[in-house]
């Protein structure tokens, strides 16, 4: 091969070879700088079962997704007081995106402002605040669970006798909207006398302080609707104490691992079940909508269903994604 061929060729491979690097280099710019969107997932516990299962889901959307998602909640209490400085710190490290589960529908209005303010989109999950800031809202219907929770316990008690609630405080847009789809049913029922509502601050030892004092008070008591679950472990609790599980009907909001063996145990004859992997899965997906401008189309609230768990069906494996898990 002649001196002159070769250096035409190795031109003509070094001018490919350019080329195909500068074809190449945009992609590769791309993917190294390729943004990772970050969100927050602030629960109302962030050990609670719920919640929990809530986060599963997030991360598995996430995780297909590309995002980074950091979950933070305070792990003892469903409270404002303690929700708010986590609120306030996630703020001040600006992400892409905040999802919250609001401890009350009204304190939680000004900083959930404030994270709109600062330019990053809030989507609220499970509960929501009494303003119009957030992108949407994904949450069960409460108030249909509470109306199935109201007919569970009338067929429960054979229509007849007296009946009570405990929940958690007012102000809580999920266990407030129960209580109206309860109280709304129990009208229905001319023979239910309702012995009203007990509150009960999210603590177990108090709404087992409170059914304890139900039982002595209503010797008749007939049943009980337990409107979340911290609620229902204290109710089922004090039955159990009293020796009037199974006697006294107990229908609870719900479906953690606890509650789950009462059912089975026939302590429990039903659990209103949320489906709070899917409102974790949907939140994200949602979140990343809009932070990549496809937002047309959002609308303010998404719902997610419901199941009446019972001894006869809670081995239906379609029913399987209303149970929680840790």
């Amino acid at each position: 091969m002649s001196r002159r061929i070769w250096h035409i060729m190795s031109g003509v491979v070094v001018a490919s070879l350019l080329a195909f690097s500068v074809a190449a280099l945009p992609h590769q710019l791309g993917r190294a700088h390729a943004k990772q969107f970050t969100f927050y997932l602030i629960p109302g516990i962030s050990t609670d079962a719920f919640y929990a299962t809530m986060h599963k889901g997030a991360q598995a959307a996430a995780n297909r997704l590309g995002a980074k998602l950091i979950f933070q909640g305070d792990p003892n209490n469903f409270s404002a007081p303690t929700q708010i400085p986590i609120l306030n710190a996630a703020i001040a490290r600006h992400p892409d995106a905040i999802l919250i589960a609001p401890t009350d529908k009204t304190a939680l209005i000004a900083p959930i402002r404030n994270a709109v303010n600062a330019g990053i989109p809030v989507i609220t999950v499970d509960t929501f605040i009494n303003a119009n800031l957030a992108v949407t809202n994904v949450s069960s219907d409460n108030v249909l669970g509470g109306v199935t929770a109201g007919k569970a316990l009338a067929r429960a008690v054979r229509f007849k006798g007296t009946v009570a609630a405990i929940s958690v405080q007012p102000g809580i847009s999920t266990t407030d909207q129960r209580k109206q789809g309860f109280e709304q049913q129990l009208k229905q029922y001319p023979k239910i006398t309702y012995a009203g509502i007990q509150y009960c601050n999210d603590k177990p030892t108090i709404a087992a302080n409170e059914t304890s004092a139900l039982l002595a008070r209503y010797s008749n008591l007939a049943g009980i609707f337990a409107m979340n679950t911290n609620s229902g472990l204290g109710v089922t609790k004090a039955a159990q104490t009293a020796r009037r599980a199974g006697q006294v009907k107990l229908v609870e909001f719900d479906a953690e691992p606890i509650q789950v063996q009462a059912l089975r145990q026939g302590q429990i004859v039903a659990l209103v079940a949320q489906d709070p992997y899917s409102i974790g899965s949907m939140g994200v997906n949602l979140a990343y909508k809009w932070v990549t401008g496809k937002r047309a189309g959002i609308r303010k609230h998404y719902g997610t269903g419901e199941a009446i768990l019972t001894r006869a069906n809670i081995n239906n494996p379609a029913l399987k994604r209303f149970i929680y898990t840790k």
